[in-house]
């Protein structure tokens, strides 16, 4: 009886393991397919319609998306390059009813939106109506024109054909590349304009003075400028520009490039609804749009901002004497040779150290102030520059002089905000190449206010030796 049971168990486990293996190895899972099977670079044109909306974009083969309905107008290439994906990678996940005698439950009775394309091949395609998304889960019911079966796709798919106008519209608002640039035109409202007129691959202030120039602060204007983008859509014919402080703009940047072509952002007031933003405008169209407060804020800046922070202009390599003093009294460092440097203090030579004097003239050479606190300096003795802790004269071959560098220091006075160090100290500093006084900075003043020990060659003095001791067997 066991044998036969035993048996029978064996029988079954082979024909279910078979009918397992026999599954598993020819049988194949369904795969999600593509509704259109077309590629995003195939389509043509895209037909968006719906109850309250007919929307239509189009494009040649190779260029670039543009709004045909419901009115003529450039396209954002991020969202249409998107839009165009999302139908392109549109699947049936699966058939949820392939005859239903009513569509309302799906709400594909009065669609949300249509969706129809065309492709450069001139093959049709039909449309996809798009309903609701299911009760649980992550689907959205859809049909094809030319069939009636509903079906589930991603529940992703209805938000990203419910598209505007403005959804779809070009964000861009200025069209230039910063490298074209040749003149920047920075004009206030208070009747301050600065320009900026490029220099090989920097940038030079020709108006209102002539100050040595941050070519790196110019070109981040340039680069907010060109990267400003349209927050919201306000009016594309406003019949009276003042109401956005446009008509005498509170700011206005204007690029001229290589080719003549000028292009202008003008800045108005901020939205009274308390919305964030900035009413601006193309100096040379008609629609008015909000852009982001950072645009404003990085293009509006004082003057002196522009200034170039770069204290002197130094070779190491053409340095042969440097004349210090500072905190720890007057000292000088002598080049005799490459890499033969002398510290020379009280009338005594000591040896240099060459590369800790090397370091510390690459160190004057970079040396840049926190920012500019005025140009030109009118009074020394607001700055504590009148007395300076430390003065710093470099020469070259033959004794000519290749600049100077004055430094002080003096404390907060009363009301004085507090330095961004938490220090209640400010420093200064000027050079002989200008008239400019700069905010120093705690970390550049102890640098110069260094003793000259440490620019010395420390010779390290063998310890005597210790006296041979005899051993007890010696004795």
């Amino acid at each position: 009886m066991k044998i036969r049971n035993t048996i029978i168990v064996m029988v079954l486990l082979a024909i279910v393991g078979g009918y397992a293996f026999i599954i598993g190895r020819y049988s194949k899972p369904v795969e999600n397919q593509p509704l259109l099977g077309i590629k995003a670079d195939d389509i043509k044109s895209i037909d968006l319609r719906s109850a309250d909306r007919d929307l239509m974009i189009e494009r040649d083969k190779g260029g670039d998306w543009r709004i045909v309905k419901p009115k003529q107008a450039a396209a954002d290439r991020f969202e249409t390059r998107n839009l165009a994906q999302a139908i392109a990678d549109c699947k049936v996940e699966t058939t949820v009813e392939d005859n239903p005698k009513d569509l309302e439950p799906f709400g594909l009775k009065n669609p949300q939106t249509t969706v129809t394309v065309t492709t450069f091949d001139g093959k049709p395609h039909p449309g996809i109506e798009v309903g609701k998304t299911t009760p649980v889960g992550f689907h959205a019911y859809i049909k094809t024109t030319d069939k009636p079966a509903v079906m589930l796709t991603s529940s992703g798919f209805p938000p990203g054909m419910n598209k505007t106008f403005n959804d779809l519209r070009s964000r861009e608002i200025l069209s230039f590349n910063p490298a074209d640039v040749n003149k920047l035109i920075l004009a206030n409202d208070n009747g301050q304009t600065t320009e900026f007129d490029r220099d090989g691959d920097k940038f030079k202030m020709v108006k209102p003075v002539d100050y040595p120039t941050d070519t790196l602060r110019v070109r981040e204007i340039l680069s907010t400028l060109s990267n400003t983008r349209v927050q919201d859509f306000v009016s594309d014919a406003p019949t009276n520009v003042a109401q956005y402080g446009l008509e005498k703009p509170h700011f206005t940047a204007t690029v001229v490039l290589d080719n003549g072509q000028e292009q202008s952002l003008m800045f108005g007031f901020r939205p009274s609804s308390g919305s964030a933003g900035v009413y601006a405008r193309r100096g040379e169209s008609v629609p008015v749009y909000t852009v982001g407060n950072y645009e404003l804020e990085n293009v509006d800046r004082p003057l002196l901002e522009f200034h170039d922070t770069k204290i002197i202009n130094l070779d190491p390599s053409t340095v042969t004497n440097v004349s210090v003093t500072n905190g720890s009294g007057k000292f000088t460092l002598e080049r005799s040779a490459p890499g033969k440097w002398a510290v020379i203090q009280n009338g005594q030579s000591h040896e240099g150290n060459a590369v800790a004097i090397d370091q510390f003239l690459v160190r004057l050479r970079g040396l840049r102030g926190m920012s500019v606190a005025a140009d030109p300096m009118t009074d020394p003795a607001a700055y504590a520059l009148d007395k300076p802790a430390i003065e710093i004269a470099l020469k070259g071959k033959g004794g000519k002089s290749l600049g100077e560098i004055m430094a002080s220091k003096r404390p907060l006075k009363p009301g004085e905000p507090p330095t961004h160090t938490g220090e209640d100290v400010l420093y200064y500093a000027e050079s002989s190449i200008g008239k400019a006084v700069f905010d120093l900075g705690p970390d550049n003043f102890r640098t110069m206010n260094n003793p000259p020990i440490l620019y010395m060659k420390i010779v390290a003095t063998p310890s005597p030796a210790a006296s041979p001791v005899a051993s007890p067997a010696a004795k």
